[in-house]
């Protein structure tokens, strides 16, 4: 790696390695946590070895890098680290016995994760665990290691790490009449990294505020529910202050309520319902332990999270307690990521199943229809073509040939084989139906596990496509006819889990298609059309799908001036391991991921800086039809952590596991084409607003100009300030 990537790489598996024990990356909170643990310098010296030795072997040995700079390698072999940096004078051996036990650690987190990973659990601080209980065990034979008495004169440590300042700060906060449980919560805090006064405690849980208010609003829920279950069932309240057990309350409501299942309700309610059993297997495994002289630590945090956890996967109805399917590493971002995909992706299906025709068509009998879709049959679309008295054929209708829809072209829907053909039955007369031969000549293609799609009614020898064949998204399957019970020309098109011509139908929605309403068209995405809708089948733009398609290797330069400042910007388009594309900014190394499916361009996720061009581009076209159809407004959401920072939905991340009333709007209008054949010039606008009660203010609006096959000009404009990108290349 480069240097500064380099240097990147090793202070973020540092930092990380401290957030990770609260389920974070936030790197300010890092900070926090680092210097906390140094508020006895020997203790935070052997933290840091702990986590800079397990880094190194773990990079020495070849594991992934992503994990290692994430802390996952770090953060057990930092607490292992800390708990003997408290227990042992710092010596030569006791800092070769903490290398041995990081390489230990190490060890144990690279075996248990591979265990659990196979079901789906995390490994928490279960190596710590194992790791600090066999040196604790072992160490009793090494009489080289000396015996510490650090926690016990918190002052002297105090005034040893910084000077009279320290000690008048723990002294004003010992005397300023702390409520008994915010107190005792504050040292249970501090214990998690192995500090025992009050000061640690309110400085770390100033970083859990900064980091999530939503993860210090459950740690501190947690906490309360706890000592108020203590007392009421007469345990001894001393056992919260004075040893490592009040931390386990604390960790569980994080890891229940906000990280491993997205923060709502009922994961507020879950953490605080397990707090009695948590409470119950901390007496009787402390009680278990004392018997060897050991600490229980967090084991209890472990067992109890690790168990739900493993119940929740065994449920058949996942709806309530959602777990995080992609973790942001922040409760507010997890929350907001999944309202706002909630919304974008309301009916979405792994295969996007698109209309089976060219044009605009007419529906004249959807589901729960009048005649035919009934039953197990319910789920099922008619199609016809209409004129502008809404008829479906021209003079009287006497004839096939009259009616708009006949003869022509039906189309795949999506790529898929071809499973059945039938193709061989006349084409009744107006009025006549062949009740023999229901379904007439018809097509079945597979485009999945235990999904196909069914056409029907098509015109006798018009069908050119045979069983096996492979047929991409549009190609042309054969034509519209009236074989089969079908009185008059029209296509019979539903989705079935089996392949067998006529079998039972299956709800599912129709991607990436217009419909007409009151003369305007508005865009539908995975959604289901009832009867009487007017559809029109999205037909891209030579331009704009030349602009957008950004396929990997693919550079794009930017000369953007920003007030009296001009710079250059470099994009390049690249995927991943799992064949995601991103554009990453090469200057600010940020990230935004997108698909592109030949009808429709939209971004998915975005990290790195909220400053920089693309992060712009990414909330500019966050969503782009790539057909030009005048006036037409693409409308979305925003994940809400995009557009408001932190100091602004400060309160909002208080309430939103509840109610929320603040939300991310986009919306994208079609606004100029100079040719619409040949055209040559595009201009679309967008603009992003945040809505809050009701109230809507605008924080930017684009406009987007297309030229020669690109994006030519990107012009922002922010309330205070408005930037211009000129693409260069």
């Amino acid at each position: 790696m480069p240097g500064r990537d380099n240097i990147l790489f090793f202070t973020d598996s540092i930092i990380n390695s401290y957030t990770q024990v609260f389920f974070s990356k936030n790197k300010v909170f890092g900070l926090i946590l680092i210097v906390t643990t140094f508020f006895d310098p020997g203790l935070g010296l052997s933290g840091l070895i702990a986590v800079i030795v397990s880094n190194m072997i773990a990079l020495w040995l070849g594991f992934d890098k992503s994990f290692i700079q994430e802390g996952s390698y770090g953060f057990n072999s930092l607490l292992v680290g800390l708990g003997l940096g408290l227990y042992y004078q710092p010596n030569f051996p006791f800092f070769v016995i903490l290398v041995i036990a990081a390489l230990v650690t190490v060890f144990l987190t690279i075996i248990i994760s591979g265990f659990l990973s196979k079901y789906g659990l995390p490994y928490l601080s279960i190596p710590f665990l194992l790791g600090i209980w066999s040196i604790l065990l072992a160490s009793r034979s090494f009489e080289a290691l000396g015996l510490s008495q650090k926690g016990v004169y918190v002052l002297n440590e105090l005034y040893a790490s910084g000077d009279v300042w320290l000690v008048t700060i723990y002294e004003w906060l010992n005397r300023a009449n702390i409520p008994e449980p915010l107190m005792i919560y504050f040292k249970s805090l501090g214990a998690i990294l192995f500090q025992f006064n009050i000061l640690s405690g309110i400085l770390m849980a100033a970083g859990l505020l900064l980091f999530s208010r939503i993860s210090f609003t459950l740690s501190l829920l947690s906490f309360v529910a706890a000592y108020y279950f203590y007392q009421f069932i007469g345990a001894d309240i001393d056992a919260l202050s004075y040893s490592y057990i009040g931390f386990n309350f604390i960790l569980s409501g994080i890891a229940i309520g906000s990280f491993f299942l997205v923060p709502s309700k009922e994961s507020y309610l879950w953490s605080i319902i397990l707090v009695p059993p948590l409470v119950v297997l901390t007496a009787s495994l402390s009680n278990l332990f004392v018997i060897f002289q050991l600490g229980i630590y967090s084991l209890p945090f472990n067992l109890v999270v690790i168990t739900f956890l493993y119940v929740l996967k065994l449920r058949t109805n996942p709806r309530k307690l959602e777990e995080t399917l992609i973790q942001l590493y922040s409760p507010e971002k997890n929350l907001y990521e999944r309202v706002s995909n909630k919304q974008r992706y309301f009916n979405y299906k792994t295969e996007a199943i698109g209309l089976p025709v060219f044009g605009e068509w007419f529906i004249s009998q959807g589901k729960d229809g009048q005649y035919t879709h009934k039953d197990g049959w319910r789920h099922a679309w008619d199609f016809v073509k209409v004129d502008k008295e809404s008829k479906q054929f021209k003079g009287d209708g006497d004839f096939r040939e009259d009616y708009f829809c006949y003869d022509k072209p039906i189309v795949a829907s999506a790529d898929g084989i071809v499973e059945s053909v039938i193709d061989s039955i006349e084409d009744n007369d107006i009025g006549d139906s062949n009740l023999y031969q229901n379904w007439g000549n018809t097509v079945v293609i597979k485009h999945g596990h235990q999904l196909y799609s069914q056409l029907s009614h098509l015109k006798m020898a018009s069908i050119k496509v045979k069983k096996g064949d492979e047929v991409l998204r549009g190609d042309v399957i054969g034509h519209c006819g009236n074989s089969g019970r079908s009185p008059y020309p029209h296509l019979h098109f539903q989705i079935q889990k089996t392949p067998h011509v006529g079998s039972k139908t299956m709800e599912y929605p129709i991607s990436t298609y217009l419909r007409r309403n009151n003369g305007d068209l508005k865009f539908k995405y995975f959604d289901f059309p009832p009867e009487g809708a007017t559809l029109k089948s999205i037909e891209s733009t030579k331009l704009l799908a030349s602009a957008f398609r950004l396929i990997p290797g693919k550079i794009l330069k930017f000369q953007v001036k920003d007030g009296s400042k001009t710079r250059q910007v470099t994009w390049e388009v690249k995927s991943d391991i799992l064949n995601n594309s991103y554009i990453q900014c090469l200057e600010s190394q940020s990230k935004a991921y997108f698909v592109n499916d030949g009808q429709l361009h939209y971004f998915t996720f975005f990290e790195g800086n909220n400053n920089s061009l693309l992060y712009y581009f990414f909330i500019a076209a966050y969503k782009v039809v790539l057909g030009y159809y005048q006036n037409l407004v693409i409308e979305d959401q925003y994940p809400l952590y995009l557009l408001a920072s932190p100091a602004k939905r400060f309160i909002h991340d208080l309430t939103a596991p509840f109610f929320q009333y603040m939300r991310g709007h986009f919306t994208l209008e079609y606004q100029s084409i100079d040719d619409e054949l040949t055209p040559e010039r595009i201009k679309i606008g967008s603009s992003a607003q945040l809505k809050t009660f009701g109230h809507i203010a605008t924080l930017a609006e684009f406009k987007i100009t297309i030229a020669e096959s690109r994006i030519c000009e990107f012009e922002i404009n922010l309330p205070n300030k408005k930037i211009v990108a000129l693409c260069t290349e």
